[in-house]
């Protein structure tokens, strides 16, 4: 009768249990259903590493010395970083409308440097310039998937272009002019963002920051038409607040 009693005790204890840990299971999965997506509403930092190539045009409007549009394209650069911004996500569906306002800087070694004619040429003369920065200011718009963000961006840029073209070979009616300037543009771009944690985010990104153009003249009153035009990838990490 003891050993039944015991039996039956084991028997009740071991159901008692096992219904406890059925139960705290089956919370456990209601938790897991009702886990909100994850939030990207917040103030954010970062940094930035990629590359960069910039493209410089220079026309000769009065074609009166080198009679053409010459182009000058830096090879791929180094350029890095940082990012600043707020994002705002409509709403904590599985898909959801995200937008924001972000201030980028970066900083390259974007350089140029080539002569062009020659002694036999009507003309020869060298070119150099060099990107030392660029500034930006973009909103931002995208939809996001719990951790996942897909995200268009457009605004303003202002770029730090400095250089010169000088003459080499006495071309008549030509002493030179300054390709340094401070300007003013747009920037487009796009990517892609995906958060590693709470606050942790990674980022890969494509921008095309277009410079206005602007006209500027030689010593003798000549006037070139100055364009520019910048294409950078990167990856990002960035920080979000609260």
């Amino acid at each position: 009768m003891t050993q039944c009693k015991l039996a039956a005790s084991i028997f009740i204890g071991a159901s008692l249990l096992y219904s406890a840990a059925y139960a705290g299971g089956l919370d456990n999965e209601v938790l897991v259903i009702a886990a909100e997506p994850y939030a990207w509403t917040g103030y954010y930092a970062g940094l930035n590493a990629g590359i960069l190539k910039h493209t410089l045009n220079m026309t000769d409007n009065d074609a009166t010395s080198f009679y053409a549009t010459i182009e000058q394209v830096s090879n791929p650069k180094f350029t890095g970083g940082f990012q600043v911004g707020y994002l705002y996500q409509l709403d904590l569906a599985p898909a959801s409308g995200v937008f924001g306002l972000e201030f980028n800087a970066n900083f390259s070694n974007a350089k140029f440097n080539q002569e062009y004619g020659s002694s036999f040429a009507l003309y020869q003369l060298e070119a150099e310039n060099e990107l030392k920065n660029y500034y930006s200011l973009q909103f931002i718009g995208g939809l996001a998937a719990d951790r996942a963000l897909l995200f268009l961006a457009a605004g303003l840029s202002l770029s730090n272009i400095s250089g010169n073209v000088s003459n080499q070979d006495g071309i008549p009616f030509f002493d030179g002019f300054s390709l340094s300037k401070k300007a003013l543009g747009t920037t487009v771009g796009g990517g892609i963002e995906y958060a590693l944690s709470e606050t942790i985010s990674v980022r890969f990104e494509v921008d095309i920051i277009t410079p206005r153009g602007y006209t500027t003249s030689d010593e003798v009153d000549d006037d070139f038409w100055i364009s520019n035009n910048i294409v950078r990838g990167i990856l990002g990490v960035n920080y979000k607040f609260g």
